[in-house]
């Protein structure tokens, strides 16, 4: 394993028991700073990760020129929004989708090459895992964007299916293949959805895992690119996803301040993840990611 990934591991498995010591038995909705704060870092640490996209696609599409980037940008916007108009139309059955799509995303976070059942069980744990413990607080998150009947069947369901996931968790990381790190963030992020109140439990995974791990294996795989490229591509997307949130905001906030902000996050993050998985799948990212870093890892 690399430097730059060993230090992104180690830092996850301590920012992962810091918030486990600190954050175990706190109820956010009561502590609002938290709640704003943890919000916050998920979007300025979290969606820069989406930003390089437009690098991933000048790579792969040899987007030489402004009219082949004025029609990648469009296809991308359109699919952000079709994402979201499918939601406006059948809201049920397209936060069940994107639950499914997420745990299959968030799957390929470990270094693995022949253990689809640990990545799997992995990516489902950290949709179902939070239904054991926070029942009450996922119902309420999941009403934010669907309906309360609907919220409460995905809960209910949720916590079925966690507990054949967390043995088949505990049977993957009782193999002597699986490397030592590797158990051990996968024992952080299970502890984490398992321990902590879900929308915290969230900004660390997502801000300290997920992203950070993309943002590193991008930089390897983007080599082509100067460091200022990176570093622009990470920035300028970054901020006008975050003024188009703003003015949603701005435009129609009708709730309080903590659900209009709960829900322009989240149906943001959905409308863009469909779009974002694309370009890494047609990039190759994912074939990449899991050979050369499964490798690295050992």
């Amino acid at each position: 394993m690399n430097k730059l990934m060993a230090l992104q591991s180690n830092l996850f498995i301590l920012m992962s028991g810091l918030a486990l010591a600190l954050g175990y038995g706190v109820e956010i909705n009561s502590h609002l700073y938290i709640l704003y704060i943890t919000l916050v870092f998920i979007v300025l640490l979290g969606v820069p990760h989406g930003s390089l996209d437009v690098l991933f696609a000048s790579q792969t599409y040899s987007l030489g020129n402004i009219t082949h980037w004025i029609k990648f940008i469009a296809y991308y916007v359109l699919a952000a929004l079709a994402v979201i108009l499918i939601w406006l139309a059948v809201p049920n059955f397209f936060f069940i989708a994107f639950l499914i799509l997420s745990a299959l995303h968030f799957s390929d976070d470990l270094n693995l090459i022949d253990s689809k059942v640990l990545k799997f069980s992995y990516g489902t744990s950290i949709i179902t895992f939070p239904s054991l413990f926070f029942s009450t607080k996922l119902i309420h998150l999941y009403a934010i964007i669907t309906n309360v009947e609907i919220a409460t069947s995905i809960v209910k369901v949720s916590q079925f299916i966690s507990v054949p996931v967390g043995l088949l968790i505990v049977a993957q990381l009782l193999k002597k293949k699986i490397s030592l790190r590797t158990k051990i963030e996968s024992l952080c992020v299970c502890a984490l959805f398992l321990l902590l109140n879900p929308i915290l439990s969230f900004g660390v995974y997502f801000c300290v895992m997920h992203s950070a791990r993309h943002l590193i294996r991008s930089r390897f795989f983007l080599q082509k690119f100067s460091r200022q490229a990176f570093l622009n591509a990470l920035i300028f997307p970054t901020i006008a996803v975050v003024l188009a949130g703003l003015l949603i905001w701005w435009v129609g906030s009708t709730k309080t301040l903590e659900v209009e902000v709960i829900r322009i996050i989240f149906i943001g993050l959905a409308a863009l993840t469909l779009p974002h998985a694309w370009v890494l799948q047609k990039s190759n990212f994912y074939t990449w990611s899991i050979t050369s870093n499964a490798r690295a890892s050992q």
